[in-house]
């Protein structure tokens, strides 16, 4: 028998027994659509997760501290090193690296002023050198930092606010920052006579970042040596770098793909270090395993339907001995009825994965919609940002795997009750009613 044979008897079987079959395929169809939906899901939970952690930082940039500083927190540094200038020019020197730079906080109290507006957000002093490979692209303005300037972040206008009405209005006109002066106003106490001590310093805004959607469109970014000097006259101390290092650093990795290999490289040498990369690695490790569960249970019922397709198909040859009795006598190989049956088993299996697939998808997509709606719903009633959530994902392998293994287990499913029809004999099966 030939394919275009084999096929024409598949087809005239299976449309003999439509209502049976139909029955059968369904049990295939409700598994492989409970794989698409779980598995779906799952992608969607991974990427809604990836790309909150994406927004940690860039995924080329390691933030690096001094020592082991977190041992239960991160990985844990071989031995304690001090992140001094000497330390973060020797990292960046090395080839993978396109530049490195201090970042440092303000360690005291502070009031921004800007005419009868008040308010703070964070502080941070960088090297102006690495303003680009930070990706601080100004929309407004420059991110060539300068003696007492600064560049602030996309949101940064929204943490001002008119002190003489404290109610919050979401709606309020917010300040056009860029080439305005704000007013800093520090304060300390003496640690002789506990009285406040004021001093204010003006601070020129040459540009506004574009927003990212990260921690730098709220923070306010000058030059290290300015911030220095911030925190000398804040807490009474000169820092000294060269003796006891910077608490925090950056490290601008030039290709994405070798941060992992760097970050391993900087802990190596004494100093802790993570990145959103290395986050993001341990997360998808984590997805993974959640998307093999939930298609375990998916495949669950396959294999449910799989006794359904046996039990089908033994159905069949017991209605058709004569038949395979019949085809023995004019010729028909072993090899022949072995195919027939598989094929039809397959075919089965077939009809059901595609029909899972489209209902999967179907129901994968509604379950978005729907979830999509109710959390924007909510984030309005919240007075947040209806941002769109995707609650499902259906990445372009999951139809294939889903398809071959339904009709794996088609096929699986059909070699018993073949084998059953190889070993009739072909007078018995003649003879019997």
């Amino acid at each position: 028998m030939n394919l275009r044979d084999i096929t024409s008897l598949v087809w005239s079987n299976l449309n003999r027994m439509r209502g049976r079959v139909i029955m059968t395929a369904l049990g295939v169809l409700i598994g492989t659509a409970a794989i698409v939906v779980l598995v779906s899901l799952a992608s969607g939970i991974q990427a809604n997760a990836t790309e909150s952690f994406s927004s940690i930082g860039a995924l080329n940039q390691i933030t690096v501290f001094s020592g082991a500083a977190f041992v239960d927190g991160g990985r844990e540094a071989q031995e304690a090193t001090l992140l001094t200038p000497r330390v973060l020019a020797d990292i960046e020197d090395w080839d993978e690296v396109e530049a490195v730079t201090p970042r440092v906080s303000f360690f005291g109290q502070y009031t921004l002023k800007l005419n009868r507006l008040e308010g703070s957000t964070t502080l941070v002093g960088i090297d102006p050198r690495a303003a680009d490979a930070l990706d601080l692209e100004a929309i407004e303005g420059t991110n060539r930092l300068g003696r007492l300037s600064v560049v602030v972040g996309s949101a940064v206008a929204e943490r001002f606010f008119d002190p003489r009405n404290p109610n919050f209005d979401p709606e309020r006109e917010l300040p056009d920052l860029f080439g305005q002066t704000l007013q800093m106003e520090m304060t300390r106490f003496s640690d002789e006579t506990g009285e406040a001590e004021s001093r204010t310093i003006r601070l020129r805004v040459i540009g506004v970042l574009e927003e990212v959607g990260g921690e730098s469109d709220t923070t306010i970014f000058m030059s290290v040596s300015d911030m220095q000097e911030l925190n000398t006259w804040a807490t009474g101390n000169r820092p000294n770098p060269d003796r006891d290092g910077y608490t925090q650093a950056i490290v601008i990795v030039a290709d994405a793909a070798d941060t992992i290999e760097v970050e391993n490289r900087v802990v190596d040498l004494g100093l802790f270090a993570f990145s959103a990369t290395s986050i993001l690695q341990q997360v998808n490790i984590f997805f993974v395993i959640i998307q093999a569960a939930f298609g375990g249970i998916g495949a669950i019922s396959l294999i449910v339907a799989a006794i359904g397709i046996a039990n089908t198909m033994i159905m069949s040859i017991l209605e058709r001995t004569r038949e395979i009795g019949l085809m023995k006598a004019v010729g028909a190989s072993n090899r022949d009825v072995l195919t027939v049956f598989i094929s039809e088993a397959a075919a089965i299996g077939l009809i059901g994965g595609i029909g899972g697939i489209i209902a999967g998808i179907g129901v994968a997509e509604i379950i978005d919609f729907i979830g999509g709606q109710f959390i924007a719903a909510q984030a309005t009633a919240q007075g947040g940002a209806a941002d769109p959530v995707s609650l499902s994902v259906t990445p372009l392998w999951l139809p294939i795997f889903a398809l071959i293994f339904s009709l794996f287990i088609g096929l699986l499913s059909g070699i018993y009750p073949a084998l059953r029809a190889v070993q009739l004999n072909p007078v018995s099966a003649l003879k019997y009613e």
